[in-house]
């Protein structure tokens, strides 16, 4: 494929460098302001459908990726007919709302077709993450504080991000940390793994325990990608070191409690003398339990098409009017923390269909070809990966901080993966 510049608008070419650094100045604030990353993100998409760079990404998505590009297209054009049944269609205008960051993948895909904007942008989310981690390890001493975002406080170090997406968006960016620094077999590779292992120890000293799942994953998934692409006594050695730091930080840190407090719950074994970090874990997984199977109560009564978009909480409250007893409280409920099961309520079937196929492609765009010469495109399937781990217990896809990292990543790597196929 021979991608061209647009010749819409020629004189404002000039602009790809000032929606660069829009992009860049927004990964760089992504840990710190929501207002911020948004407006960076929403000045780049102005700039970038101003001057043809969204099309022509459009063109070099469709070209490059044309099954994707219909996942894609399926799945938001079902957030946008879902609208005709919905239950209630303001809510419903509101969860549109939420995904118009899936708008700026055609441009950054286009911002990033060469090597050295790429490695702009990725040194600019290594730059905002870390010392976003920094602040964290600010935050576990009380010399900064945060009140405005739930879940993360001093025993619970997650910044701005919070608990939710904080594993998610670290457990990526340590993977991606060891791929790099095998693929550098030099003294950078030690710097870059020791930022990854920082990342896994900060994760598992976080209260989200979906965050310790797909870091696990991910991590491993490079690991043992690795190993099957290469083998040798190094690749060895290094897998063996990755699962003893990923032992060491669920054994020895407060995320054991967390665990144990969860599997309690999970099977049925709860002890009777709990401490704090468990005492939560068991609160959380009980709750959320009971939403998941509420949501599938939900879907069975309309299986094949749903209750619409934005028709979940209202569904919620109805089936609670006709099935809890007297005296039991109601439970108000936006999502049930499980993305399948709220596009199954959503979209019934046909939603879950999509969502899936989705994912595998998402995924599979990534792993087609040998990471050993790559930077970014193992990007793609690592985000794919967090985003199917993550969404067991998350609306991972209409998240703010899930969805944003993982557009923005999964563009970067298939940008790469486009505009070499190009240069050969």
């Amino acid at each position: 494929m021979n991608v061209q510049w647009p010749d819409v608008f020629p004189a404002w070419q000039g602009t790809k460098s000032l929606a660069l650094i829009l992009l860049c100045m927004a990964m760089l604030c992504f840990p710190f302001s929501v207002a911020a990353t948004n407006v960076a993100l929403g000045l780049m998409l102005a700039t970038g459908v101003l001057t043809g760079l969204w099309w022509q990404g459009v063109a070099a998505l469709w070209h490059g990726y044309r099954v994707l590009s219909l996942a894609i297209a399926a799945y938001l054009g079902l957030v946008i007919i879902g609208l005709l049944w919905s239950l209630d269609p303001a809510w419903g205008m509101k969860i549109l709302g939420r995904h118009w960051f899936w708008m700026i993948l055609p441009v950054i895909v286009m911002l990033l077709s060469d090597v050295k904007n790429r490695s702009i942008l990725l040194f600019f989310v290594s730059l905002g993450l870390s010392l976003n981690l920094i602040y964290c390890v600010l935050q576990i001493f009380d010399v900064v504080s945060i009140t405005l975002v739930g879940g993360s406080s001093s025993s619970n170090p997650t910044g701005h991000i919070g608990h939710t997406s904080f594993g998610f968006i670290y457990g990526i960016w340590a993977a991606w940390l060891l791929h790099t620094g095998l693929l550098c077999r030099n003294k950078l590779s030690w710097l870059l793994w020791g930022l990854a292992s920082w990342a896994v120890v900060m994760v598992f000293l976080a209260q989200g325990k979906s965050g310790y799942i797909v870091t696990l994953v991910v991590v491993l998934f490079v690991a043992i990608r690795w190993l099957h692409e290469t083998g040798g006594r190094r690749m060895f050695v290094i897998l063996a070191s990755v699962l003893l730091l990923l032992f060491m930080a669920l054994a020895l840190g407060p995320g054991k409690e967390r665990v144990v407090g969860t599997w309690q719950a999970l099977t049925g074994t709860v002890q009777k003398q709990l401490n704090t970090d468990e005492i939560v874990a068991v609160s959380s997984a009980t709750a959320r339990m009971e939403w998941w199977k509420m949501s599938y109560h939900i879907w069975l009564e309309q299986p094949l098409m749903g209750v619409g978009t934005g028709g979940f909480p209202k569904a919620v409250v109805d089936w609670q009017a006709t099935h809890i007893d007297e005296g039991e409280f109601a439970v108000a409920l936006v999502h049930p923390h499980n993305q399948y099961l709220l596009v199954m309520v959503r979209w019934g079937v046909i939603g879950l269909v999509l969502l899936l196929a989705l994912l595998y492609f998402w995924i599979r765009a990534g792993a087609a070809r040998s990471w050993q010469h790559s930077v970014a495109m193992p990007l793609v399937t690592l985000t794919g990966v967090a985003l199917l781990v993550h969404g067991l217990s998350s609306s991972s896809l209409e998240e703010h901080f899930s969805t944003i990292f993982a557009l923005v990543l999964a563009g970067t790597g298939l940008s790469e993966n486009i505009f070499s196929d190009d240069a050969a």
